[in-house]
């Protein structure tokens, strides 16, 4: 949604637009786009392993958060909660697609928007700061259901790391993101005008 228009006399992109039709078709028709890649499965199964591999390397006791928040049209699950900090937690596919640097955790943050995600936490459980860990942890073979995850065609090499690579190595974090009130103005004035693309959306496809 903050992805800025290529227009500038434009009020949203063309990618926040598709966004909001597509959730406009979800909640009238209920035909809703499922992706379901191997990373995206690896990170719903692996991530308590992930928080329990990130408080071993970091020396932390953090508990998982279950706590859902909204407030202003935003919704949030931040992974941890501390004091005054929010964490989110994301567990990489393979030693492929970790960042083992940081500048490759800055790029990465700022491709899948994880920055906006963080700031919405921040936002909405009233923290000061936030950071994002990636954390690379051995991919399961299977799912709980049976379902194979790794697959003949995957290089077993690359989802294999206890007793090869050292912990401290796998745990790559981002530096720490201050809470910004401004930045947040702009994030809630996009919110007015997205919401009322959609409400726009909504009635087209009603009245269709």
């Amino acid at each position: 949604m903050m992805t800025n228009p290529r227009n500038k006399s434009d009020e949203l992109s063309e990618t926040t637009k598709t966004w909001l039709k597509e959730k406009a078709v979800e909640e009238l028709l209920c035909l809703r786009n499922s992706v379901n890649t191997q990373p995206i499965m690896k990170g719903e199964i692996c991530k308590q392993d992930s928080i329990d591999f990130y408080n071993k390397v970091k020396r932390k006791g953090y508990k998982r958060n279950s706590v859902t928040l909204e407030k202003y049209g935003f919704s949030g699950t931040p992974d941890l909660v501390g004091n005054d900090c929010v964490v989110k937690i994301v567990t990489s596919w393979d030693a492929t697609t970790f960042p083992f640097f940081g500048d490759e955790v800055c790029k990465l943050i700022k491709k899948y928007g994880h920055d906006w995600q963080c700031r919405v936490y921040m936002m909405l459980f009233d923290m000061n700061s936030a950071v994002v860990s990636y954390c690379l942890i051995d991919t399961p073979t299977v799912t709980p259901n049976g379902e194979p995850l790794l697959h003949k065609w995957d290089d077993r090499s690359l989802h294999r790391f206890e007793g090869k690579v050292d912990a401290q190595k796998r745990v790559s974090t981002s530096e720490v993101m201050e809470r910004d009130r401004l930045i947040e103005l702009k994030m809630l004035e996009r919110y007015v005008v997205a919401n009322r693309y959609y409400q726009n959306y909504l009635a087209e496809l009603h009245n269709k």
